[in-house]
């Protein structure tokens, strides 16, 4: 997912055994356990109460259709549930997958293609309407009728989902889809056995919708979900609001929300975010930035302040279909020109460098070491890169490098215009509106040449972040595989590691991480580590931050006699 976390590091262990529980049909699903802010004790809450959040940007969408940044999803994922979803607890058990709107985890058969579910009995939308077996099928179908970034995982794994995408026909049938009302059963049929569809199924883009919403992009008016909030008003790009579901129904495990409501604004000043915070005029700011007022909120309220490594990747994408990045020499002399310890700089200590694409918390993870393009703790090797380029024959070829209006965004844009300026190519940064930055890079008309990217894990397994440099997954619009990277050899070895049980995979997925850095496809240079801070109103130990959804809002409270 775009910026802002995914999930924690140190899961090496627990993937095993998150993909071993998701192949288990007929679990009833009966031990999910709560949720727990770490282990630590809890404080005394009181229920009900608004709080209010800030944001860096408004998210890319409030549509669980079309949502791929955690901004987005921090909201979506307590409005809209999925069949799937994970444990509410921290640390390892938190990466184990637990049923959601189906009441058991399903039965998979058919050598590994054939996935059961059983919805709940008594579901509701947040309307107050039924929930049918119908709207799972309708729902994957706004997926990939609206060319979402999710739109490949269905594709590319669901019997008959390309033949309906190809006949562009919203209301037609995926043939691998089949529901039952009356039986509550919906059945999926694979077009291979994969060890990564549970996962898929868990993400947001699997938050049921009623079977009559639009085949439109909703996010002025977000449709009805299952969850323990629901979205009752947007306000442009500035502000939106989440108040109590009260139709959320009774499911173990995913206890209902305790704050009435939570006021959502944009404040664009990276020192006025954490300021409101530290001064209590904001409650939670989502994804700080480091700088002054960051430094200063840790000197000054160390209890409600704690920092989180992620399983990220930060990289700079080379687009592979244009000049000059359609030259290797050219992507190799960038890799050589990134001063890794420049980009921790600009984050405020708030990254750890790297070489890999595949971040360390990750099976499959394998340090490229040396690293072909210099140790990331050392000076860049600019005359390298310089030669490079002269080689290519591309000095003084115009770049546009493409970041966003957040400060951490916009300053490593600048970098990289300035790093290539140094090594001969005539680059400035482009800087654009945070809310329409990936959906802007991921058309192919905008035929953006370079930028800054980063990926947080959607959930634990390597084919969530290869699957950004997989040349199948190329699309016109909402592509997130910015660079266009298209190599043969690392599609294939994807397409044949996919159906394997991941501890069979993760030296094939260790070795395409290899060739992915060697072949400067990506330029990554680190993983990024998140600080979670709250105002004095909240409980701060109560707070879960997830090893796969980030903060989750449901378990925000207000303090005894906080109003």
């Amino acid at each position: 997912m775009r910026s802002t976390l995914r999930t924690l590091m140190g899961l090496i262990a627990v993937l095993v055994l998150a993909l071993g529980v998701a192949g288990c049909g007929g679990d009833d699903g009966g031990d999910e356990g709560g949720a727990t802010g770490g282990g630590e004790d809890q404080a005394a809450v009181q229920e009900g109460g608004t709080a209010t959040f800030n944001y860096a940007s408004f998210p890319d969408y409030l549509d669980p259709a079309m949502s791929y940044t955690v901004a987005g999803w921090q909201a979506l994922i307590p409005t809209y549930t999925p069949l799937l979803t994970y444990r509410r607890e921290a640390g390892a058990a938190g990466a184990q997958l637990m049923p959601g709107l189906a009441e058991a985890m399903p039965e998979v058969t058919n050598g590994g293609k054939t996935y059961t579910f059983k919805l709940r009995e008594g579901l509701k939308y947040s309307d107050g309407t039924a929930v049918k077996a119908s709207d799972f099928e309708h729902t994957i179908k706004r997926v990939i009728t609206l060319e979402s970034g999710g739109a490949p995982f269905y594709v590319g794994a669901i019997e008959g989902a390309e033949a309906y995408q190809k006949a562009g026909k919203a209301k037609g049938d995926i043939t691998g889809i089949e529901a039952d009302e009356a039986t509550r059963e919906i059945t999926v049929n694979l077009t291979e056995a994969s060890g990564q569809f549970p996962f898929i199924v868990s993400m947001d883009f699997g938050g049921l919708v009623p079977g009559d919403t639009p085949f439109e992009i909703l996010t002025k008016k977000p449709p009805p979900g299952v969850g323990q909030f629901k979205i009752t008003k947007v306000e442009g790009n500035r502000a939106f609001t989440l108040e109590k579901n009260e139709n959320f129904p009774e499911i173990p495990g995913l206890p209902p929300a305790k704050l009435d409501k939570i006021q959502i604004n944009v404040v664009k000043n990276a020192e006025r975010q954490v300021r409101d915070v530290l001064t209590n005029e904001a409650d939670y700011l989502d994804d700080p930035s480091a700088g002054d007022a960051l430094q200063e909120f840790q000197q000054q309220a160390t209890d409600r302040y704690k920092e989180q490594t992620t399983n990220s990747t930060y990289y700079y994408f080379l687009n592979h279909r244009t000049p000059p990045f359609d030259d290797e020499k050219v992507r190799q002399a960038v890799a050589y020109a990134v001063d890794e310890r420049a980009v921790v700089r600009i984050y405020g200590g708030l990254m750890e460098p790297g070489c890999n694409f595949l971040p360390p918390g990750m099976e499959g993870h394998q340090k490229v070491d040396p690293c072909p393009w210099g140790d990331p703790g050392q000076p860049p090797d600019l005359e390298k890169a310089k030669s490079l380029i002269k080689e290519a024959g591309a000095e003084g070829e115009k770049v546009l490098v493409w970041g966003n209006d957040e400060d951490d965004s916009r300053q490593n844009a600048e970098y990289l215009a300035s790093a290539m300026k140094g090594i001969g190519l005539d680059a400035r940064p482009k800087i654009i509106e945070g809310s329409v930055f990936f959906t802007t890079v991921g058309n192919q008309r905008t035929k953006a040449q370079a930028g800054f990217t980063n990926w947080f894990q959607d959930f634990p397994h390597p084919g969530n972040f290869l699957f950004l440099v997989a040349g199948d997954t190329i699309q016109p619009t909402n592509n997130q595989n910015f660079g266009n990277v298209d190599d043969p050899e690392i599609n294939t070895a994807i397409k044949e590691l996919n159906p394997k049980e991941l501890s069979e995979a993760s030296d094939g997925y260790a070795e395409i991480d290899r060739k992915l850095v060697e072949r400067a496809h990506v330029v990554p240079y680190g993983s990024k580590k998140i600080p979670l801070i709250t105002s004095e109103r909240i409980a701060f130990e109560n707070v879960l931050f997830h090893p796969v959804l980030q903060a989750d809002y449901t378990t925000f409270a207000l303090k005894e006699g906080e109003q």
